[in-house]
Parts: structure tokens; C-alpha cells; sequence
């Protein structure tokens, strides 16, 4: 159980800081980007996240001091664009999403505070919350989280943005369990075009409180230290080699190809469907014969990948519709025709 939130910032306080955010700006105006200009802005951020960034749980502001650099910038974006601190019941995204956009991109004003940031002690949380079951939590992970964030929890700074995943090693428990709460939700990772947000809430939709705390116990187990050391990228795939007899018409070995690197890329399949579809604990074997919910022609695989599967029968999470990304037809097309070529 986390301790329930009960110190929230008044009107007045969060006026008062946006005031601030936007003096601030406007004398760094002339300032060159940089980890000065950063360290003037961070003022404006330390009343909630406190002046060594690792976080206040009072004000549910998490640790940011420990994040990689591509991640507080993915999420400044996030919340300036409106993906994030989107749903009515997030109190802490709503509050965190006009801080944000006083934030001016073309003045250097985010890379020079993720610059800042970035310089801090990384810090090291202990457990806070009470309950939750260690072993039960490590099989949760290992089936659920590891193959994203890492069978250590260091995550996976890599080339494709939607397949980045970011350490959770910085993070307190209290956050980790209110964080996947609010995937499970829908109150994250349910916006339109949150690619990354959408591969985090499918595994999670359908969990309880219980496998919640569990996964969060878990997690506060792992070694601390030390950090920002992504592991080591897999190894490259090995040239598709299809025999074009067995393709359907209007399909090509291009496009196998072509849905082979979408597959494992920006389409994001590999998070679930693992390596060359091997298949695992969050989505079916693609490799063999047995298939859950279609048929296994090219026609169904493009029907299944365009709208999804909102109920598996085997697995826990959801497949969402284009896997929650933005790929187009063609791509989905191309994807199918990997997949096609999978079992046969």
C-alpha cells in the first residue's frame, strides 16, 4: 500500500510557479543554452521535485535526477504536446502539462534543463510501501517488464524511439505502482499517437492491486547501482530468405523484408512477440502452426494487425490496434507478410 496523496499545490502556488517559470525564461532569454541556463530554469522545478530531483511523494512528483537524457525529453514533449497529462483524473499530469510549455524549444530551454538535470546525484530509494510479494513479483517481471526495461531494470536506450525504455532503478515505489495503476487505467498511454505509452499499458491492462505491489516490491529489490548503462544492443537479424512461391498474390520478398525490420522497429511487435516471433509470455509463438484468433492467412494477419485483439484468449495483455503506433496500410501490409512467412 502507498500513502495516499494529501498535500496538493494550491491555485495560488501554481500560478505563483508558472509566474516563475516564465520570469525565469525571459531573463535566460539572452543566455546561451547550456547547463547554466538549465540550472536558472530548474528553480522553477525543484518546489515539486525537490532541489536534488529526487522527488517529493507528498506532491506525487517523481525522481527525474537518474532518467536519461532521451527520456526527460521525450516527456517534456509529451506533455507539452498534450499526450501526457491528458485524462481528467490525473491530477499530477495536469498539473506537470502547463509547466511544461513554458518551456520554449527554440530557446534551448528543454535541452538545457535535461542538461541539468542529467548532472545530478542519481538518487537511491528505499522501499517505502508495505506488502507486496518479492518472488511473485520477480516471474511478473521477468514474463511482463524484462523485455523492455531489462532483466535488471537498467532499460534499453536504442536507434527506435518506440522500442526505448527507460531505467527504473531512480524511481520510488510509491511512483512505480501509482505509474502502472494509471496505464492499467488508461490514465497514460492512452492518447492518440503514444506509441511508447501504448506498448507500457498493454501488458499491464487487466492486472490487480496485488500484482501490482508485487511487480513494485520486485523492482525496489534490484541492485541500485550502478546506473545509465544500458545493456548491450541484440544481435543483428539474419537476411530473410523467403521462397517467393509460397507468398500470396500481390505480396512480395520486398515486402517480407520490409515488414521483417518494421516488425522488429517502429512497429514494435518484437515487445511482445520476441525476437523473429518466437513468441513468449505476452503474445503467441508466430513461428508454428497454432493460431489463437484467425486463420493464419496474409488477408486475417493484415485484419488482426489493423484492429487489434482487445481479448486474448492465452495472454494477459491486449493487442492494440496497429500495436498502438502510427504505421500506415502499407506498413501493416508488409508486417503481415513477415508474419505469413513465419510459419511456413
Amino acid at each position: 500500500m502507498t500513502r495516499p496523496n494529501t498535500r496538493r499545490p494550491s491555485n495560488t502556488t501554481l500560478a505563483a510557479a508558472l509566474l516563475a517559470i516564465l520570469t525565469i525564461t525571459a531573463g535566460c532569454s539572452g543566455s546561451a543554452p547550456g547547463i547554466a541556463r538549465g540550472e536558472a530554469l530548474f528553480d522553477t522545478c525543484a518546489p515539486c521535485h525537490g532541489d536534488d530531483g529526487a522527488g517529493d511523494q507528498e506532491l506525487a512528483a517523481p525522481a527525474i535526477a537518474g532518467s536519461s537524457d532521451w527520456y526527460l525529453t521525450y516527456q517534456i514533449e509529451k506533455f507539452q504536446e498534450g499526450v501526457r497529462g491528458y485524462h481528467y483524473t490525473d491530477a499530477e499530469g495536469l498539473r506537470m502539462r502547463p509547466m511544461s510549455r513554458a518551456l520554449f524549444a527554440d530557446r534551448g530551454d528543454i535541452e538545457s534543463v535535461v542538461e541539468y538535470v542529467f548532472s545530478l546525484p542519481i538518487p537511491d530509494p528505499v522501499p517505502t510501501a508495505e506488502g507486496g510479494d518479492v518472488e511473485a513479483g520477480e516471474a511478473e517481471y521477468a514474463a511482463l517488464c524484462a523485455n523492455c526495461h531489462g532483466i535488471d531494470g537498467r532499460g534499453i536506450d536504442g536507434a527506435v524511439p518506440e522500442l526505448n525504455a527507460p531505467s527504473l532503478l531512480h524511481l520510488n515505489d510509491w511512483y512505480i505502482a501509482s505509474s502502472l495503476r494509471k496505464y492499467r487505467d488508461g490514465v497514460r498511454g492512452g492518447s492518440p499517437g503514444d506509441a511508447a505509452g501504448a506498448v507500457m499499458r498493454s501488458p499491464v491492462v487487466g492486472m490487480s492491486d496485488e500484482r501490482i505491489d508485487d511487480v513494485t516490491a520486485y523492482v525496489m529489490t534490484m541492485r541500485r547501482l550502478p546506473r545509465r548503462i544500458p545493456g548491450p544492443p541484440p544481435e543483428p537479424l539474419p537476411e530473410l530468405i523467403v521462397d517467393a512461391s509460397i507468398l500470396p498474390e500481390g505480396v512480395t520478398v520486398a515486402m517480407a523484408r520490409e515488414g521483417q525490420d518494421i516488425f522488429h522497429g517502429e512497429g514494435v511487435c518484437v515487445t511482445c512477440h520476441l525476437r523473429q516471433g518466437a513468441g513468449g509470455p505476452l503474445a503467441p509463438d508466430l513461428t508454428d502452426d497454432v493460431w489463437l484468433n484467425i486463420d493464419g492467412e496474409y488477408e486475417s494477419i493484415v485484419n488482426i494487425v489493423t484492429t487489434g485483439v482487445p481479448q486474448p484468449i492465452e495472454h494477459p495483455g491486449q493487442m492494440l490496434a496497429r500495436a498502438g503506433t502510427a504505421i500506415t496500410d502499407d506498413q501493416i501490409r508488409a508486417v503481415a507478410a513477415y508474419v505469413y512467412t513465419l510459419s511456413r
